[in-house]
């Protein structure tokens, strides 16, 4: 009896985990589509939610919220945004675009510049 209940767990958390690869999978081409070619968005709720600053010009454009965020970087092939503390000092850069990240500390973040 233990056998069969724990053989059906597993093929539950299966099952479960198949799901969440397929909608994760759908959450990150939605989140690309909302994130226009060649811009940079930054969105103030993880995972692409929220109203997204998109970024475009090569400027400083300032982050107007703090907590867990994410952005999508869509920018040509290569160019990679500057993530800059209260300072205006770049104390980060991504790996250039394609890259994005759901899960973002913005807490440290005052000012993006996108190239």
């Amino acid at each position: 009896m233990v056998a069969v209940a724990t053989g059906f767990s597993a093929v539950l958390i299966m099952a479960s985990t198949a799901g969440a690869a397929t909608h994760g999978a759908g959450s990150a081409t939605t989140a690309a589509a909302s994130c226009p070619y060649k811009y940079f968005c930054a969105y103030p709720g993880a995972n692409f939610t929220g109203q997204p600053i998109l970024m475009y010009n090569c400027v400083e454009h300032e982050i107007t919220w703090s907590g867990l965020g994410s952005w999508i970087n869509n920018q040509t092939p290569g160019t990679r945004a500057q993530f800059r503390s209260s300072d205006h000092v770049t104390r980060w850069m991504d790996r250039g675009a394609y890259d994005s990240d759901a899960s973002a500390d913005w807490t440290w973040v005052w000012w993006v510049k996108p190239c």
